[in-house]
């Protein structure tokens, strides 16, 4: 029995007050006017560092953790992690999605089970283990990211461009086809802005076309087509997937502990 898990991660800036400290160091920053950074430049580059700071594990926040989880071409898990169950809206409780991220991997096997994602060795999981160690998470895998290997951490971007250059994940959809996330109109510089506005919902259904997307690629760079997924309506349900009527018995939508 295999297992493959399918993910993508939406993040974002630090705290509001941290912009207080990035226009300290900037106005800290040695420039060639002695009369100091002229104030409306220091504001668009406070928020182009805030902003940008939402990429780096060290100080950006997790906001949700989208998946789907197959054993053996059936679909076990899909669904969003880092949202309440009952009001739909993300927590922003880290800990919380962490816990109960690590918990649903608790038995990864690196030599049969697989990680599945777009640009996942350099940004979703680096992210993942550097927010897990800041809060005290012990991941329940010890993964290896090493490279030039298609296991355990299956990167389609990497797997693409045989780890030659870069190339996202909209580019490499309409290469080959399929549906981009970004059709839907929402971009994922959008989401701190979407997540300002209260739109959560959007959120989430973009960070699951993502995974779905990515499910796609893998599955067309293994010239096979993916498992249909299925509309879950379980006790367990956080954030449903409306595609196919029929649902699996042993399927259900993820949920926070």
């Amino acid at each position: 029995m295999s297992k493959k898990i399918f993910l993508d991660i939406e993040t974002l800036p630090p705290v509001e007050s941290f912009r207080e400290k990035l226009a300290r160091e900037i106005y800290a920053e040695p420039g060639p006017d002695e009369l100091g950074p002229d104030e409306a430049e220091t504001d668009v580059e406070v928020e182009r560092r805030f902003r940008d700071l939402a990429l780096r594990g060290e100080w950006g926040r997790l906001l949700c953790i989208g998946l789907v989880v197959e054993e053996d071409g059936v679909v076990k898990h899909c669904g969003v992690l880092g949202r309440d169950r009952e009001t739909r809206q993300f927590h922003m409780d880290e800990t919380r999605t962490l816990k109960s991220f690590w918990k649903l991997l608790t038995g990864f096997r690196e030599g049969q089970d697989l990680f599945i994602g777009h640009n996942l060795l350099d940004f979703d999981l680096p992210f993942l283990y550097k927010r897990s160690c800041i809060h005290g998470i012990r991941p329940s895998i010890n993964l290896s990211f090493r490279r030039f290997q298609a296991h355990p951490v299956f990167d389609t971007m990497w797997e693409w461009t045989k780890w030659r250059k870069l190339i996202s994940l909209h580019e490499l959809t309409q290469a080959l086809g399929i549906p981009s996330p970004k059709e839907s109109g929402v971009d994922g510089l959008e989401i701190y802005d979407l997540y300002q506005q209260g739109r959560h919902e959007e959120i989430a259904e973009y960070c699951m076309r993502d995974v779905k997307c990515t499910r796609e690629v893998f599955y067309r760079l293994q010239y096979e087509t993916a498992p249909p997924l299925t509309s879950y309506e379980s006790p367990a349900v956080e954030s449903p997937m409306v595609e196919i009527a029929s649902t699996p018995p042993a399927s259900r939508i993820l949920a926070d502990v």
